[in-house]
């Protein structure tokens, strides 16, 4: 059985670097000096922003003072032979507020082993943070443990 294709290893490092905000300097590792961003899968698309790697870094930056820190979750990669596509669930609590749950996806063009272009979609629900809720929310929105 084959392994994962030298596109999957880029959105995989990507993902488990960068967007997780592990580490997000490592942004210059993945993506091409300017990459084309959309909200929204191609068709729906509602806006587009195009990012070099550094501003893409100190995007993530942001999100981690504004949001704080919080738990990222690759639920599966899938390479489709012409883009990787690559669903999450991001668990965090707003600062002072309710615990917020991500469901997401993304989809990745890699051309020379780095990201050309991606679209994102994800929606977000709330819940007031604590045990019970957690066990809640994995009960009604069971993952894939599978690593990026």
């Amino acid at each position: 059985m084959a392994g994962p294709s030298a596109a999957e290893d880029v959105v995989r490092g990507f993902l488990r670097d960068v967007r997780s905000g592990r580490h997000p300097d490592r942004a210059g590792r993945y993506p091409a000096p300017r990459v084309e961003a959309a909200q929204g899968r191609p068709g729906a698309v509602r806006a587009v922003v195009r990012r070099a790697p550094e501003r893409y870094a100190e995007h993530v930056r942001e999100m981690l003072r504004t949001a704080g820190p919080w738990l990222f979750q690759v639920t599966g990669v899938i390479d489709t032979g012409g883009q990787v596509e690559a669903p999450w669930r991001q668990t965090g609590t707003a600062r002072e507020g309710p615990r917020v749950v991500e469901h997401g996806s993304a989809g990745h063009t890699v051309r020379e082993g780095r990201t050309t272009r991606y679209w994102i979609e994800f929606h977000q629900e709330t819940r007031p943070a604590g045990p019970a809720a957690d066990a809640a929310a994995r009960r009604s929105h069971p993952t894939r443990e599978r690593s990026p």
